[in-house]
């Protein structure tokens, strides 16, 4: 009997465990459920995130094949911009390129807000801003029998030989504005420095020289009591002219639109950051002596004709030798007073202008070699200060330090030099540090073309070219007209590292 209970029990025990395991078999709602109250914990979960990777790709463009690669509206007029410029040349292989294709342009034109302009568009809009930019001609013209539109007819001829007037252009996109942008959202230096708009290749910026001065007089009791004395508010400008950056590079093979795709977010990142680096180099560097000698950023060669730097003179060149005055020695290693003492330099007795104290202390900035940065970063009184101030204390692009209240910035644009600041040829020559400082005030950066892409199929090579360009000019502030005048930037150098 005892038995037979035993075999009873044992069959209403396995019973009993099999409906427990049936009970746990998470059904459709459960397991809803359970994916809902975890998914929330997989964005800080770090082992998750390190091996998956989301689509970053703009929500409009999920079920196309760009959504795959993690397009967004940049990528596809950039890509689009490739394509258009290449319909109708030539392939390698027989017949010709047909342009997008009408996912891609279905695609452009659902996301994208560009517009393309003839080119006798884009020629009346500059005839436009030479009809703002000359409400009136010089009377020689007018002696010569020239009527006011020729004159305006003559100067838009000029501008379009300086490539004013250029062909269909991207304006208003996002691709564009991004590389427009970056420079200044991805630079160092070149980010804080004011711009505005050129409406011609040459533009001129006014600068203030002197304030009035307020005289102390008696009251005039007659009322044929003489005039009060007059004071002048002197007034200068400044020469801003266009100068044309080009990047060229090869593409190797077939720029069929499935081909490219991969690696189209790659070249519109890496023209991006070319963009952030020679523009903090151009504003930094510039120097436009073009010889065996004597170049700042080339001291015992000459510098080959392309070179970015031999555009216009910079905020080191102002220093080093338009007024070196500006410029001191350090001979030695960086400390707390090198760098009080820069801001001494940067004075205007004679029109008080005080650009080394400014009021908002932003304004004045300290750029320095990627090692001088880290040993100003490593001064007793930095440390101080930031363990005072905590992380606030880096705000900027490349800031490693705030020191007199004024921030200080690492750039690879800063190259080490020789121990007269300029740069050798000798690599091995090039150990000492130095510091630029600026008020950024005293610059402005002209824009007169936005960055362009333009491609071309060279079937003889299986090669296409990429070309990028823009036009930009620099602008430095002198009181006297002249650039030895410059007092809004010095420069210590021959630290010892």
């Amino acid at each position: 009997m005892s038995t037979m209970q035993e075999l009873i029990q044992d069959i209403a025990d396995r019973q009993k465990a099999m409906a427990d395991q049936i009970a746990d078999v998470p059904n459709e709602e459960k397991i809803r459920a359970l994916i809902a109250a975890e998914l929330p914990n997989l964005a800080t979960d770090e082992a998750f995130v390190r091996k998956m990777r989301f689509g970053t790709s703009d929500p409009d463009l999920r079920g196309t094949k760009f959504a795959r690669y993690g397009y967004t509206i940049a990528d596809i007029e950039f890509l689009y911009e490739l394509q258009e410029t290449l319909k109708g040349q030539r392939r390698v292989s027989g017949g010709t390129y047909q342009g997008p294709s009408a996912e891609l342009t279905r695609a452009f034109t659902d996301l994208s807000e560009a517009t393309y302009l003839s080119e006798d568009e884009v020629k009346r809009i500059d005839r436009q801003a030479l009809d703002d930019l000359y409400p009136r001609i010089p009377k020689s013209m007018l002696s010569r029998g020239m009527t006011r539109d020729r004159w305006v007819d003559a100067q838009a001829r000029a501008m379009d030989t300086a490539e004013s007037g250029y062909g269909s252009q991207l304006i208003g996109a996002q691709y564009v504005a991004d590389l427009w942008e970056v420079a200044r959202q991805d630079s160092r230096v070149f980010g804080l420095i004011d711009t505005f708009e050129m409406t011609a290749p040459t533009a001129y910026l006014p600068v203030e020289v002197d304030f009035p001065e307020l005289l102390w007089v008696s009251e005039s009791t007659a009322n044929n009591s003489s005039n009060y004395t007059t004071v002048k508010t002197g007034s200068q400008r400044v020469q801003v002219d266009a100068k044309k950056f080009v990047m060229h590079q090869m593409w190797s093979g077939e720029m069929e639109e499935d081909s490219i795709i991969p690696f189209v977010s790659f070249l519109r990142t890496q023209a991006a950051k070319s963009l952030a680096f020679y523009s903090d180099s151009l504003v930094i560097n510039g120097d436009t002596t073009n010889a065996g000698t004597g170049n700042i950023n080339l001291d015992d060669a000459d510098p080959a004709d392309t070179k970015h730097y031999l555009a216009f003179d910079g905020i080191r060149h102002a220093a080093l030798v338009d007024n070196s005055g500006n410029a001191a020695d350090v001979a030695g290693a960086i400390t707390l007073n090198v760098l009080r003492d820069q801001r001494g330099l940067m004075l205007d007795d004679t029109r008080k202008v005080d650009w080394g104290h400014p009021n908002d202390s932003n304004d004045l900035v300290y750029v320095a070699d990627v090692q001088t940065a880290d040993r100003i970063a490593l001064l007793d009184e930095v440390i101080a200060a930031k363990q005072m101030q905590g992380a606030s204390a880096n705000l900027l692009n490349g800031q490693v330090a705030s020191i007199l209240g004024h921030p200080v910035i690492s750039s690879m644009a800063v190259s080490k030099t020789e121990a007269d600041g300029k740069v050798s040829t000798t690599a091995n020559q090039n150990v000492k540090g130095q510091v630029v400082t600026f008020n950024r005030r005293g610059y402005k950066v002209g824009w007169r073309r936005r960055v362009k892409v333009e491609t071309e199929r060279l079937p003889a090579t299986d090669q296409t070219r990429i070309v990028y360009s823009l036009r930009m000019g620099f602008g430095r502030f002198t009181p006297t007209g002249a650039a030895s005048g410059i007092e809004s930037a010095a420069v210590a150098y021959d630290i010892s590292l």
